[in-house]
């Protein structure tokens, strides 16, 4: 019997972990790469007259905000003596790793990309592309799995003025050296990840850098270490899926408060910690309290003398270049449109709210009414996005091998949708970004549950004993915690969580004192 055949497009960190796992499961991947090279948007490029628009959106300095040992594979640790956070160049080095350990390049054909997919009468799929020799090809497939991300099609905004003003205009996605701005007034617009490290890269270079809050107030801005030398995703153990939301938000202020320092004024965040994307920049306030860094509102009119008006009313005069960095539309150029947003009368619904961002996904991943084609890396988790999409392409090959307990009917699917979109508008705040939201470890466990491979804590005891167990509970929330069981489970995967948790664990005593203050604050309360 012939192996069913899977075209994966797209060879980043979604798309590699993909054709592992179709290897694990007897599948037959096909990659397709529109590049030359496999990374995705992690494999640093040059912007050149040959690659003017380049898939890779990082610049020079790029440094990995999630630590190594939650960035990890569920089955291929990131080297324990490699530092916490990887530079663009170690990110890159790791797929290497991974693709030359699972002989994954051979199944990948580079300098090929697709055209259009289109589902024929059979069900299956007519996947045309351009080969290496810029040839027209169609292939058939029973599976597709895209993994393109959603980093690909750079989203400006709307300001009156936009097409006169004469100083240069740029995305974020453009962006790849300081040096290019050397004494350049520079307005960064959009205080995500991208637009505060831009920021603080420049402000060492131009002549000075104003940082524009769409929202008029920024994000809440968590450092890389906390107590020394810990990554703050250490804190993220087990134990805090059982803290009530309150005491969540409590305790990322009171960090926020210590490590930080406080927001400039007028700047403060409305909202609470956990209802949007948090910004690990640390370096930003420092920068803001120095001058080098200036906050201002959001625009309200670009001029033709190279001055802008911003919604307070102030001006700034003499500004040279504005980069935007306000995020991507999620676009597939080679599907429907109906495939992704859930067709004409879930667009009417919901496209005026989330415009060019509507996804309706099951888990993020099915289309509810064609199942065999499925997302990879959709999604904005808080975490890493390369367990994410390892777990992902888990629980896609044992649904298509039939091995999940219940596929939902597409009805049920829609419902689940429905139920996830009230839960995101209920949890975060409305935004394009946030249209596929969602937290690491809620989504991991709940994929997991299905697959048999949740580490419940009662089993992780009973199978490895109390120092296992204590790790899993207390210690770093590495995602190699889901190959401890399942038909997926692996062998090495005691031994690495083990190796990532060595040496002196204070996290227990966090945690006891942040139960003591919960317990405390309870009796007060009761007392009062």
């Amino acid at each position: 019997m012939s192996k069913h055949r899977v075209a994966i497009i797209g060879a980043g960190a979604s798309g590699l972990t993909s054709i592992k796992q179709c290897l694990d499961d007897g599948f037959e991947p096909v990659c397709f790469e529109a590049s030359g090279q496999t990374g995705g948007l992690w494999r640093y490029t040059e912007i050149d007259d040959k690659n003017h628009d380049p898939h890779s959106s990082i610049y020079k300095t790029v440094i990995i905000n999630t630590s190594k040992e939650v960035m990890s594979f569920t089955d291929f640790p990131v080297p324990y003596e490699w530092p916490s956070y990887l530079h663009n160049k170690a990110v890159a080095m790791y797929f290497d790793m991974y693709m030359e350990k699972f002989n994954l390049l051979p199944h990948i054909r580079l300098n090929s990309p697709v055209q259009r997919i289109s589902i024929r009468d059979n069900n299956k799929w007519n996947v045309k592309y351009l080969n290496e020799n810029k040839e027209e090809c169609d292939e058939i497939f029973d599976y597709v799995m895209v993994c393109t991300g959603h980093h690909r099609y750079p989203r400006l905004p709307k300001y009156e003025g936009m097409d006169t003003f004469p100083g240069k205009q740029m995305h974020s996605h453009f962006y790849r050296r300081a040096s290019d701005f050397d004494n350049k007034r520079v307005v960064v617009v959009g205080c995500g990840n991208s637009g505060m490290d831009i920021s603080v890269e420049l402000s060492g270079i131009a002549s000075q850098v104003y940082l524009c809050a769409r929202r008029g107030t920024l994000p809440w801005i968590l450092p890389r270490l906390v107590f020394g030398n810990t990554p703050i995703d250490h804190l993220q153990s087990r134990i805090n899926l059982y803290l009530p939301l309150f005491m969540k938000n409590l305790i990322i202020k009171i960090i926020t408060r210590i490590s930080v320092g406080p927001h400039p004024k007028g700047f403060k965040p409305k909202s609470k910690p956990t209802e949007g994307h948090p910004t690990v920049k640390t370096e930003f306030l420092e920068r803001v309290h120095t001058g080098t860094i200036i906050c201002k509102p959001n625009i309200k009119e670009l001029r033709q003398d190279n001055s802008i008006e911003f919604v307070d009313g102030s001006v700034l005069e003499d500004i040279d270049v504005i980069i935007y960095a306000t995020g991507y539309n999620i676009k597939f150029e080679f599907l429907d449109k109906e495939i992704v947003n859930g067709g004409k009368e879930i667009g009417q619904q919901f496209e005026e709210e989330y415009r060019e961002n509507l996804v309706w996904l099951y888990k993020y991943i099915f289309p509810p009414n064609v199942p065999n084609i499925a997302f990879i890396g959709l999604i904005q988790a808080i975490g890493a996005l390369m367990p994410v999409s390892d777990i992902q392409a888990q629980y896609v090959t044992s649904c298509w091998k039939g091995l999940l307990p219940k596929i939902p009917s597409p009805v049920e699917m829609d419902a689940d949708i429905r139920r996830n979109q009230r839960e995101i508008r209920k949890h975060f705040y409305s935004s394009a970004r946030h249209t596929i939201q969602a937290d690491m470890y809620s989504y991991l466990d709940e994929l997991t549950k299905e697959m048999g491979s949740l580490p419940s804590l009662a089993r992780v005891l009973m199978t490895f004993g109390p120092s296992l167990w204590g790790h899993v509970l207390f210690g770093i929330p590495t995602p190699i915690h889901y190959r401890l069981f399942g038909r997926l489970s692996w062998k090495g995967a005691s031994e690495a969580i083990t190796k990532y948790n060595g040496g002196p664990n204070y996290k227990p005593a966090i945690v006891i004192f942040c139960v003591a203050f919960y317990i405390s604050y309870l009796i007060i309360k009761r007392t009062i």
